[in-house]
This record gives structure tokens, sequence and C-alpha cells, in this order.
């Protein structure tokens, strides 16, 4: 159960990597829009799906809740430290003016941005990954429910 969670964490974090490298290639400053963003939750979903499913047919069909809560995230946990791991590489080594794109878009937007600061710091990317694992619980019991039978 878990080996199939850790390799289809790992396939969702590759697919959500290449998801965003498609979209700077395209324009870097298209990775800070929300609908991208948010958008990337539909991969680690989708890896999360597949893979309590895969679990499911190993156990003849059969899958509890908590077994499926459990290969549900970390699926998540793991394709969401490649996204974050990303973030943090794309804003510091390789294309550090996106921090700037960001403030310019939320100035733009009508934020006081005096007060915000936009550098990818290794204890705020890892505020922002720690944070994101309680939302990916609540998504991770949604796909439990749905897919256990």
């Amino acid at each position: 159960m878990q080996q199939t969670a850790v390799k289809y964490g790992i396939i969702a974090g590759i697919g959500t990597v290449l998801y965003l490298l498609v979209f700077y290639f395209i324009d870097s400053a298209l990775i800070l829009k929300p609908l991208v963003y948010w958008s990337t939750l539909i991969i680690a979903v989708v890896g999360m799906a597949a893979a309590v499913s895969k679990v499911r047919s190993e156990n003849g069909g059969h899958i509890t809740r908590k077994d499926a809560m459990k290969t549900a995230f970390l699926v998540f946990v793991i394709s969401m430290l490649f996204f974050n791991a990303l973030v943090y590489i794309l804003f510091n080594f390789v294309a550090p003016e996106l921090s700037e794109m960001q403030k310019q878009i939320m100035e733009a937007a009508g934020r006081d941005v005096s007060h915000m600061d936009f550098n990818m710091t290794p204890g705020k990317v890892f505020f922002g990954y720690a944070f994101s694992l309680i939302g990916g619980f609540f998504i991770s019991y949604l796909v439990a429910s749905i897919m256990k039978r």
C-alpha cells in the first residue's frame, strides 16, 4: 500500500512540475495566475484517486476509508513536496524576477504590498507546504470517501 502511494505521489509530483514548467516556458508570469496555481491540485487528486483505486484492486475490490485516506494523503504529501521544491528553485535560482512580478500583479490588483516580503525563503516555502497539508488532509478524506466502496 505504501509503495503504491509513493509511486503515485512521485508520478503526480513530476506531473505537477511538468505542468507548471509548460506554463513557465510559455510565459513565466503565467505560473503566478491563480487558475494555473490552483489547477495543480487536479493532478494531485487524479494521482490520489489512481493510487487508492490500485490499492483497492490489490485488496480484492475493497478498501477501508482509513486505508484509502492513508494512501491518498501520502500521494498528496509527496506531490506537494515536488510542487514546493519547484517553487523554491524557480523563485530563488531560475527566475528570481518572479518575486517582483508577483508584487506587481498584487499592486495592479489594488493590494497594499508595502509591508509584504516576496522573497521565497526556505522557511516560507516550508510553512506554505505545511499549511497546504491541512487542505490536503480534507481532500484526502473526500477522495477516500468517494473511492472506498
